[in-house]
């Protein structure tokens, strides 16, 4: 049991953190590119789909990890590593949460002037590449933590 919940935390942490180098990639790199306004109309539309693969990814993680935590608590060097990899996937979801949301909702009521929409995606980039390293760390951690346990 403990080797399987391991090993998904593993590969849904790895997942998540492909899913979120895919957005910054793929996604926020067209958005960048383009006028801000249709950034913003653009963003309206294709936003919505980006929810469910990221559910699908960070929530077994962020389950699996956690489990990970609790199945490795007596083992104070295995347990410290599994509670780093879980601390990096709620430093994402708060990333997420403070800026991300708040903004996201913004673009998609398309509230922001074509001067403020250009900062805020700036801003978008630089933390959600933050997202990104974080979550790569979360998945090494992890596999660090399955290798001691």
């Amino acid at each position: 049991m403990k080797n399987i919940v391991a090993i998904v935390a593993i590969i849904a942490t790895a997942a998540f953190a492909g899913n979120t180098i895919n957005i910054g990639m793929s996604y926020a790199r067209y958005w960048q590119s383009i006028d801000p306004m249709a950034f913003m109309e653009d963003f309206k539309v294709k936003f919505p789909l980006l929810l469910a693969p990221t559910a699908a990814t960070l929530l077994p993680a962020l389950i699996a990890t956690f489990l990970s935590v609790v199945l490795n608590w007596y083992n104070p060097e295995t347990r410290s590593l599994w509670l780093i990899a879980l601390v990096g996937l709620l430093l994402t979801i708060a990333i997420t949460l403070i800026y991300h949301l708040p903004n996201n909702l913004a673009f998609m009521g398309l509230k922001y002037s074509a001067a403020k929409a250009t900062s805020r995606l700036q801003i978008w980039m630089l933390l959600h590449w933050v997202r990104v390293v974080v979550a790569i760390a979360a998945a090494v951690f992890a596999i660090l933590g399955f290798k001691k346990s």
